[in-house]
């Protein structure tokens, strides 16, 4: 005859109080509790579901450099030299596998010139959300920096308090 000791009592209580705890749970409720649970935690892990509902930057989104350059040429009047520069920046970035910094583009020139126009050529070859991605950022000098008394103030917030 076995006789319980000390540990087999508890464990015993343990588990009768373990079955009564798992009645109180509604099967359906819990049921869907881990299925939902199951579901986000694939979505959030699973990168090709998630990048389908959610802007990502993968290195799958190829530049067309041909119909950049077509595109650039059949809409930019007078800026040959800009086209070129452009386009040697862009394959050439997306070239590196990988680049230690972000893509900048500096545009200059007159009002009127296009510098925008060809920021919102270029953005729309890069991102299928063009310039409302969250991986592009254009900064116009007379909105962003206004006040000329302030470069000082500007460059330094630009630069970091340590540069």
């Amino acid at each position: 005859m076995w006789r319980g000791g000390r540990l087999g009592r508890g464990a015993a209580l343990g588990l009768l109080l373990a079955v009564h705890g798992v009645a109180a749970f509604e099967p359906i409720s819990v049921g869907i509790a881990i299925g939902a649970a199951s579901a986000l935690t694939g979505y959030l892990s699973y990168t090709d579901l998630y990048c389908r509902f959610a802007e990502c930057c993968r290195e799958e989104q190829r530049l067309n450099a041909s119909a950049l350059k077509l595109e650039l040429e059949e809409k930019l009047f007078g800026q040959h030299l800009a086209t070129e520069v452009i386009l040697k920046a862009l394959t050439g970035f997306k070239n590196n596998k990988n680049p230690k910094k972000p893509l900048t583009l500096s545009l200059h020139g007159w009002a009127g010139t296009g510098k925008n126009f060809v920021s919102q050529i270029v953005a729309e070859n890069l991102h299928s959300k063009g310039l409302k991605s969250n991986f592009v950022h254009l900064f116009v000098s007379t909105l962003h920096f206004p006040h000329e008394q302030q470069i000082k103030l500007y460059q330094q917030c630009w630069r970091g308090p340590h540069n």
